[in-house]
């Protein structure tokens, strides 16, 4: 049976509604593994979700962004590693610069960088952009931040420099050794950091060096962590009307330990911490990845590499100390 004109015009109406309703349930970046960079645990229940911490429930992208325009300031942790971390930033940017009054803070520039950031334009070519920052393309991958920062410039964003300078971090180092512990570069939220918290940082730095190190001995590297934290804290404070985000390391978005700490004695505007998270085998409550004192959001990718950088770590000291 044929059908008439009329009646494939109808059919053709409904298959667009369909596939427009497919759009709306099934986001860019479902649960697909050709849609994924990271290469492991593509299959695993939780890629591709976003989860609402305090509401224990999962939501859509378009909820999320909702959300987040709505909130001054924005924290955004990422896995420095994973390339769909940095394919999901550069969608979070996209919705939520719009123009001058918006910011994005990146723990990936430093201070000293500033003068450089404010030369950018929106004519430059992304190569342009690398060299008037002298971009250190050995600590941070330019092809991981350089489009996160064409987006910003493009997008008219003000974009501010989150890390201290290597000089703060000589200081850091000679005020550690002589046992001072006012922060190097000013930032008086440094001091109201509990001990607890120091703590906290403390083990984590000591669990980031394979325990290879005298704990004793890391405590410059915590006195850096504060200073940074505080660095970003003091960079995101803005006056504008639109929101002001951070890119930064997971640790550092952390509520409990991290920049939020700093960034609550500076302004008593709303703040919200969205975790780019991996996946883990045999970890699927999304609960297990955070709670609602780390992070508000939750949004799961796949794993980049499950490679323990400790035991590379161990065998290369091992070697070192053989020769």
């Amino acid at each position: 049976m044929f059908l008439s004109t009329l009646g494939i015009k109808r059919v053709s109406e409904l298959f667009v509604k369909i596939a427009s309703y497919s759009l709306i349930l099934f986001p860019v970046y479902g649960h697909t593994s050709n849609l994924w960079l990271a290469p492991l645990l593509q299959d695993h229940t939780l890629v591709g979700k976003i989860y609402n911490i305090e509401q224990q429930q999962f939501i859509s992208e378009a909820a999320l962004f909702s959300a987040l325009q709505q909130t001054p300031y924005i924290l955004v942790g990422e896995k420095h590693d994973n390339n769909d971390h940095h394919r999901l930033e550069q969608r979070i940017l996209e919705q939520l610069l719009n123009d001058s009054s918006t910011q994005v803070v990146f723990e990936m520039l430093t201070l000293e960088q500033q003068s450089k950031i404010n030369t950018l334009n929106t004519d430059d070519t992304l190569e342009k952009m690398n060299q008037k920052l002298e971009w250190n393309d050995k600590g941070w991958p330019w092809n991981d931040y350089g489009p996160l920062i064409e987006t910003a410039v493009r997008r008219h964003a003000s974009i501010k420099a989150g890390n201290i300078n290597t000089s703060t971090i000589k200081e850091i180092y000679r005020l550690a050794s002589s046992q001072q512990t006012s922060s190097a570069a000013g930032f008086k939220t440094v001091e109201k950091i509990s001990d607890k918290v120091k703590e906290t940082i403390l083990n984590q730095v000591y669990e980031s060096h394979c325990q290879m190190m005298p704990r004793d001995q890391l405590v410059p590297m915590l006195a850096i962590q504060l200073e940074r934290d505080a660095s970003m804290a003091n960079a995101m404070v803005t006056t504008g009307r639109g929101p002001s985000v951070l890119i930064a390391g997971s640790f550092h978005t952390l509520k409990d330990v991290g920049v939020p700490l700093h960034l609550q004695q500076l302004t008593h505007s709303t703040l919200k911490t969205l975790l780019l998270s991996e996946v883990a085998e045999g970890k699927n409550n999304p609960e297990d990845y955070a709670s609602s004192s780390e992070a508000d959001y939750i949004w799961f990718t796949p794993m980049q590499s499950n490679e323990d950088h400790c035991d590379d770590l161990r065998l290369r000291h091992k070697s070192s100390a053989d020769q």
